[in-house]
């Protein structure tokens, strides 16, 4: 179901998790109501198509509300913590190695149930706002999503669960177009030397388009299982890194603020912190701006580490005596279970939005060119323009880093890199000549401009001339 509300959309501009921002006018909230007190007691996905907004509007933001509810009495909802993910199964259109139509499944969202939320104080029900706005090329038109609660909890118990889209006009400096999936296990098991983590976590290489303006990697990682070696790998702080070609980014799975829960207060241990979720939270993945570790047509590998650990409280550790080196060497699901991962990652590319909310000052025929700096730390002005042949571009970097200045045409496509170097502190300043990077004459018209300092990014519009 979709309906529509004016309303003021964003007055003040987002930071998106690339560095880079997102700009949204004021405009019509668009809602959709998915799944509406949909009842979950047993684990299997439940999955449904439908009718989501087309792409004649821009939106600038997608939010999902996931509301958690109680069945009412004899019911009730299920006292335990259960993982649940949100799923899009989008189909492709395009015919498989079977002949089938291909159908490729990106998780969007990810939660864990509260503990008990009934009675006394308890709040009842729980909703969550998670920004989805990174899938927009799969949330539009007809949409089969498939939701899921590891419940095994049967019988009246359970959860309702209610779905609301919100997408909010406006355009985004970068636009998601494409989202690849990299890594997707919900049991990987984690210690045991005979099914090393490695065999889940694969190297894979990716062509990189040549029109590519940003690139991001999402990790949505959890741990689960307890009573092993440290506790894992629930209870255990463990250290994951990408290595995202040459460049190494690390992170620390752990949330320290479970006792600060908004869904609270609850039954069970609620507040201990754990391996990259809460108790009736949702999960917070690990974003990672890859845009300077990349080179548009070419290929990049990205691989997926975690700190080496065994565990060895298992039953198929011959030097594991129970009690000893633990309670208990098995498994018996009732306070030692086996230690995995329940993760998934994936890779979205973004080109500039040509229909974007661009800062711009100067950049216009007839107006006269800025020379005051902006609040973001740089500072870019190509003049004359518009101009044919040749435009000067004077910008300033405020803290030193590596500057990549990159020119997109008025479709958001890739034109030409003038420079990827390291700079100081200062003003510097290039020239354009109006080819791109095969050396051919670019067509006259609209192009932008950005200058990416790896922590933020300023674009802006040039118009070129026969």
């Amino acid at each position: 179901m979709i309906r529509s509300a004016m309303g003021a959309v964003l007055a003040a501009v987002t930071v998106m998790c690339l560095t880079s921002s997102l700009h949204a006018a004021s405009g019509d909230t668009t809602w959709v109501r998915t799944f509406e007190n949909d009842f979950y007691n047993w684990a299997d996905p439940h999955e449904q198509t439908f009718t989501f907004p087309d792409t004649t509007a821009a939106y600038g933001k997608i939010v999902l509300f996931y509301r958690l509810g109680c069945p009412t009495a004899p019911g009730d909802c299920d006292p335990w913590d259960r993982l649940g993910h949100l799923t899009v199964l989008h189909d492709t259109g395009d015919p498989g190695l079977t002949g089938r139509r291909e159908v490729i499944p990106y998780e969007i969202a990810r939660i864990v149930t509260p503990y008990d939320i009934t009675g006394g104080n308890y709040p009842g029900s729980c909703t969550w706002e998670i920004d989805v706005s990174d899938y927009e090329p799969i949330l539009h038109n007809e949409v089969t999503l498939s939701n899921y609660i590891e419940s095994w909890i049967g019988g009246v118990k359970g959860w309702l669960v209610t779905l609301d889209f919100a997408f909010i006009e406006g355009g985004a400096t970068y636009e998601p177009y494409q989202i690849i999936n990299l890594w997707s296990n919900y049991h990987a098991v984690y210690g045991d030397p005979s099914r090393p983590i490695e065999e889940y976590l694969q190297p894979v290489d990716v062509p990189i388009d040549e029109d590519i303006a940003a690139a991001k990697v999402r990790v949505i990682t959890t741990g689960h299982g307890q009573g092993n070696t440290y506790n894992c790998a629930e209870f255990c702080a463990m250290w994951h890194t990408i290595l995202a070609g040459e460049t190494e980014f690390t992170h620390q799975l752990w949330r320290y603020d479970c006792n600060v829960n908004p869904c609270s207060p609850q039954g069970g241990t609620w507040p201990y912190a754990r391996a990259g979720w809460c108790p009736g939270a949702d999960v917070i993945p690990w974003d990672l701006d890859i845009t300077n570790d990349i080179v548009p047509g070419e290929s990049i590998t990205l691989d997926y580490n975690i700190y080496d650990y065994e565990n060895l409280c298992r039953p198929n550790n011959p030097d594991c005596v129970s009690p000893g080196t633990c309670t208990d060497c098995n498994y018996n699901y009732n306070g030692h279970t086996e230690p995995h991962y329940a993760l998934a990652g994936q890779l979205i590319l973004y080109k500039i939005n040509p229909l974007a909310d661009v800062d711009s000052f100067g950049d216009m025929p007839g107006d006269t060119p800025g020379d005051l700096p902006g609040d973001t730390g740089l500072w870019a002005q190509n003049t004359p323009n518009p101009f044919g042949g040749m435009t000067e571009i004077r910008y300033s970097i405020f803290e030193a880093g590596q500057a990549k200045f990159v020119i997109y045409d008025a479709a958001g496509r890739f034109i030409r890199m003038i420079t990827q170097e390291h700079k100081t502190a200062g003003g510097y300043s290039l020239q354009w000549d109006g080819k791109d990077s095969a050396g051919r004459d670019a067509a006259p018209g609209v192009y932008f401009y950005t200058l990416d300092l790896g922590r933020e990014t300023l674009t802006r519009k040039m118009m070129l001339l026969k």
